[in-house]
């Protein structure tokens, strides 16, 4: 028996997409490689049977929980965890990670304790802030925190990293990532450490690549709306050659009726704590598809068929103007989704998931 609703996800794209982007980065004049970052389709046992299918030999998450179920499909998969450590997982870190991203002296050392009794050096990336306030130390203090680092014999120090775009919307351009890579060189000055690794950021880089403006030395971009979604960030543009709608959702219609277009009574809060508001157009044909913002962002659903429009929603209801649509009770509607739709489609339990 079918289930709904659900997230149907097409694996013939899904590598189409894998393979554009290995001979994208195969294509540059210097050596840079692209990581996927799982956190969107929640580590996805099938979806990441496929990345390693294709070749790839790391895998990003932000959640420990999603790097154990990684490991358990391949011990030889490298992994990055992309959130800074919590303290209290920094046993499940050395476990399940083998690189993680820091920016605290104090969680380092914590790091340091845990590999030396296990017996193990743990690579880290340092993250520097380049104006998008999200993680990363100050460039200012790196030297100082260098000096730290080396000092910690259960610690390699492979890389540098940034984030742009995430928080505060910073773009990434040429002049940052040429920052980072001035760090690297007062890295070697300074301290006599070569890095393996720098990690010019996520899917916004791209656009520097595809116009040309990468400086050569950043060796490394950590991808997911670009592998997934088949758009870059910066503008949310579709990525020529690459599929967008690996991902649709498919929910079913539980009610269909004509209704007032604006509620009767006097109007407080909804079940959200807004207080909405309605465009009067009169008596029209309204549809109610069982599924809600505890399953999904509604506002992240694009409606596949052009008739029909997102009106609003509750936990469990999305109500739509289904217009001259033809629709009844049972139809299953589809829709397109953007990233925060996917991740939490994903994530969702009430969701089920399903390869075509």
């Amino acid at each position: 028996m079918d289930s709904f609703p659900k997230i149907i996800w097409n694996e013939a794209k899904l590598r189409d997409n894998i393979r554009f982007l290995n001979e994208f980065f195969n294509l540059q004049s210097w050596p840079i490689t692209w990581i996927p970052v799982s956190k969107s389709i929640c580590a996805y046992p099938d979806i990441i049977k496929v990345l390693l299918d294709e070749g790839i030999f790391e895998i990003a998450d932000s959640r420990i929980k999603n790097l154990k179920v990684i490991k358990a499909i391949s011990k030889n998969c490298r992994t990055l965890l992309l959130r800074l450590p919590g303290l209290h997982e920094v046993r499940d870190i050395i476990k399940y990670a083998d690189t993680s991203l820091i920016s605290e002296i104090k969680t380092l050392e914590k790091l340091q304790d845990e590999a030396k009794l296990v017996g193990i050096k743990h690579r880290i990336i340092l993250m520097i802030e380049l104006g998008d306030l999200r993680e990363g130390a100050l460039p200012k203090d790196i030297i100082d925190i260098g000096r730290f680092i080396l000092k910690q014999d259960h610690i390699d120090w492979c890389g540098i990293g940034t984030n742009l775009t995430c928080y505060g919307g910073v773009l990434p351009t040429k002049e940052k990532m040429t920052s980072l890579l001035d760090i690297k060189d007062s890295i070697l000055s300074e301290l006599g450490h070569n890095l393996s690794v720098i990690s010019g950021g996520n899917s916004s880089a791209l656009s520097l690549m595809f116009k040309g403006d990468m400086p050569e030395g950043i060796n490394q971009l950590r991808l997911g709306e670009a592998l997934f979604l088949g758009r870059e960030t910066t503008l949310g543009t579709p990525i020529t050659g690459m599929h967008n709608d690996i991902f649709t959702i498919e929910a079913e219609l539980i009610e269909v009726k004509t209704k007032n277009s604006i509620p009767e009574g006097e109007i407080g809060f909804d079940a959200f704590g807004k207080k909405p508001k309605f465009e009067d157009v009169g008596f029209h044909s309204r549809a109610i598809a069982a599924i809600g913002r505890q399953d999904i962002p509604i506002e992240g659903l694009m409606p596949i068929n052009e008739n029909i429009q997102i009106l609003g929603g509750s936990s469990d209801h999305m109500i739509l103007d289904v217009k001259d649509s033809q629709v009844k009770v049972g139809d299953i509607l589809r829709f397109n989704i953007n990233y925060p739709a996917l991740l939490q489609a994903m994530t969702s339990p009430y969701i089920k998931k399903e390869n075509c």
